[in-house]
């Protein structure tokens, strides 16, 4: 089922009635290439088959993805924030579809409510709350069967070409594809810059036998490495090791000096120039280490 507000003649007209304009503080940039919803679906469907798997979405806006979602007959989700879209599903779309939960407020302080479930995640996200919420969904959804996020193109490119501490810190959760850049055109109010589709594939999904950092504590050790190797931009590490306010704990510091001897890693690289599994291998050594 298609949204009543998928062109910019609809979107304008339900402006007028309602006295309303897109917010940039809420990120609104309402997408209107119906080819890109139909896309986006098709692509995220192979990874709910199973019938258990719910789905959610975060930031419904005028429903243009919502509709082709809900209409897939699945448990979902949804999150908003802004009140004019909190009634417009309350009045339009929760009516047609009883599969839908809405939560209203602030997606980062209602995603526990996803928490426990196996679910697959929608989301076109704002630029400022793009890193924050992924971030939410990987370490504390139990079973989360991966997600398929509008972010700006910047970003999608930085996350899968860049070894960046973000980019490895979610590589031990997760595969990170970029799938394709969608034009700005493509949205209305049209933003300043394209934006790109990416699809998070959690590790579990695959079976890899990487190591895949599990309780907080790992968690936080895994952040920990990593901030403090990419501390410095482009020092060496050993000058990060040194250096770095998240390395002032002797413990710590003597720990991962030990794990970069047992990987083979040399002090004098920077960060760059290790690949992903280095910097796996390296976390399951730290944690050894530190487990004794």
């Amino acid at each position: 089922m298609k949204s009543p507000y998928s062109t910019i003649t609809q979107i304008q007209t339900f402006f007028d009635k309602k006295g309303i304009r897109a917010q940039k503080k809420f990120g609104q940039n309402f997408l209107i290439d119906q080819n890109i919803v139909e896309y986006i679906v098709n692509i995220a469907k192979p990874s709910f088959t199973e019938p258990d798997i719910s789905l959610a979405e975060i930031g419904i806006g005028l429903g243009t993805l919502t509709y082709p979602i809900l209409s897939l007959q699945k448990q979902t989700d949804l999150f908003e924030i802004d009140f004019a879209y909190i009634q417009l599903a309350k009045d339009e779309i929760l009516p047609k579809f009883p599969n839908a939960t809405l939560h209203e407020g602030d997606a980062l302080g209602n995603l526990f409510h996803i928490f426990p479930k196996k679910v697959f995640v929608f989301g076109n996200l704002p630029y400022h709350l793009t890193t924050e919420i992924i971030n939410t969904l990987i370490i504390h959804c139990q079973h989360f069967k991966g997600g398929i996020f509008m972010v700006q193109k910047e970003f999608a490119e930085r996350l899968v070409k860049e070894t960046s501490s973000l980019s490895v810190f979610l590589s031990a959760f997760c595969d990170v594809k970029y799938l394709k850049t969608v034009h700005k055109n493509c949205f209305f109010p049209i933003p300043k810059i394209h934006s790109a589709l990416i699809l998070l594939t959690p590790k579990q999904q695959k079976g890899e036998l990487n190591w895949v950092p599990k309780s907080n504590v790992e968690v936080e050790l895994w952040s920990r490495m990593l901030r403090t190797l990419f501390w410095g931009k482009r020092k060496q590490i050993q000058v990060s090791l040194r250096e770095s306010p998240f390395s002032d704990d002797p413990k710590f510091r003597e720990a991962l000096g030990e794990a970069l001897l047992r990987s083979q890693i040399p002090p004098t690289k920077r960060p760059e120039e290790l690949n992903r599994e280095q910097f796996l291998n390296l976390g399951q050594h730290l944690l050894d280490i530190l487990s004794k």
